[in-house]
């Protein structure tokens, strides 16, 4: 299964990078947005003040994309996981399917709410799930860097819903901390999983890590 696991990590890592990419320009290319005044989700919003054709196009469509590809990388998850760790793997696939949700339904629709509160919530409980397995099998390093992050992205909503409203200007910069975060550990499954991820790409071969560093 070599293949398929090479096509899951990838679709991972090209999940990671459409969505960053696409949330990056449609702020790159709107007329007004500011970090310290908008939400994300004002890119997407058709007639919003920050909002263009292009923007919409750029955002909307990069969180589908990446959501739709992200579930590939469920597999890889699965497959780098001990019994417990394979808990994080239906959330996991919530969590990408939320996301390309945001998408899908923009900021004044009633499910905009609620998917882009799943997306975070979600993808805080697949990497706990996954740093809670590695740690039970052993996987010290991952398991600690793992349950970081997850405590980072925690904090980081902790540090914003504590601060005022949830909704208020700014809300664009824990946004995208939380999803920085998220890339983060979504680069950290591919390059720790089972396998080298230089030898599933077809590269030269080496030897697995020890089980004990995953």
């Amino acid at each position: 299964m070599v293949g398929t696991e090479r096509a899951s990590l990838w679709a991972g890592l090209v999940s990671v990078v459409v969505t960053n990419a696409a949330i990056l320009s449609a702020t790159l290319a709107s007329p007004g947005f500011r970090w310290t005044d908008n939400a994300l989700s004002n890119l997407g919003q058709p007639g919003h003040a920050v909002a263009t054709p292009l923007t919409t196009l750029l955002f909307d469509g990069g969180l589908v994309v990446g959501g739709v590809v992200g579930v590939g990388f469920a597999y890889a998850l699965w497959t780098g996981s001990g019994t417990v760790g394979r808990a994080a793997v239906p959330v996991f696939v919530a969590a990408m399917v939320s996301m390309a949700g945001i998408g899908v339904f923009p900021q004044s629709q009633p499910l905009h709410g609620p998917v882009a509160i799943g997306f975070y919530v979600l993808s805080m409980g697949a990497m706990a799930l996954s740093g809670i397995g590695a740690l039970v099998t052993g996987g010290r390093r991952y398991a600690a860097i793992t349950l970081a992050l997850t405590g980072l992205h925690v904090g980081v909503w902790y540090g914003w819903t504590t601060g005022g409203p949830v909704f208020r200007d700014g809300l664009a910069i824990p946004e995208a901390a939380g999803a920085a975060v998220v890339t983060a550990w979504v680069v950290l499954v591919a390059v720790t999983h089972r396998r080298p991820l230089w030898t599933l790409a077809g590269g030269p071969g080496a030897p697995a890590p020890d089980d004990s560093e995953r």
